[in-house]
């Protein structure tokens, strides 16, 4: 029974601490939010994860967990359609990515993405006018850039204009 409750402790802290740095960003968190929305006491939240840093980075682990989306180098058009549902219909996660890029030196490691558009490239299957670490990071762009956008009837539009720019972005 304890180790149940320390779980869904855990997962409490987990998910008080999403809407908080979602909304926030890691600087503006306060510890005491989040364990008070996660009915506990801040230092029951510092001896869980130390410190905002490292529930922050539990955050992000959780969400991709949670999130993953399958990366399919034969597909980034598709890969990036995908990407700008979920941030449509999830825009926290966006924000959670910006405060991401915002706030901390260095970004998420996506090396096996960015091998194997290498490798795509160098089997002529992927466009190489730009190096694999620049294409993966056009596609994730393009694929977000109307996640802080209200939600509209124009959803369908801005996810074939998504995957018609990715199109055209890898194309060989």
């Amino acid at each position: 029974m304890h180790d149940r409750d320390r779980e869904r402790t855990r997962r409490r802290l987990l998910d008080a601490a999403f809407v908080e740095f979602a909304a926030h960003g890691i600087a503006g968190a306060r510890m005491e939010r989040i364990a008070r929305i996660a009915r506990c006491s801040a230092g029951l939240a510092y001896n869980y994860y130390g410190g905002k840093d490292e529930l922050f980075d539990a955050v992000q682990s959780d969400v991709a967990g949670a999130t993953a989306l399958e990366f399919d180098v034969l597909d980034l058009p598709g890969y990036a359609g995908r990407l700008y549902d979920l941030q449509h219909q999830h825009p926290e996660l966006a924000r959670l990515a910006t405060w991401q890029r915002l706030e901390r030196r260095s970004p998420v490691s996506r090396t096996a993405d960015v091998e194997a558009i290498r490798s795509a490239q160098e089997s002529g299957l992927v466009s190489s006018r730009f190096p694999a670490e620049q294409v993966l990071q056009l596609v994730l762009a393009v694929a977000s850039m109307w996640a802080a956008a209200p939600s509209s009837s124009d959803h369908g539009v801005r996810r074939r204009t998504v995957e018609d720019a990715v199109r055209r972005l890898v194309e060989p």
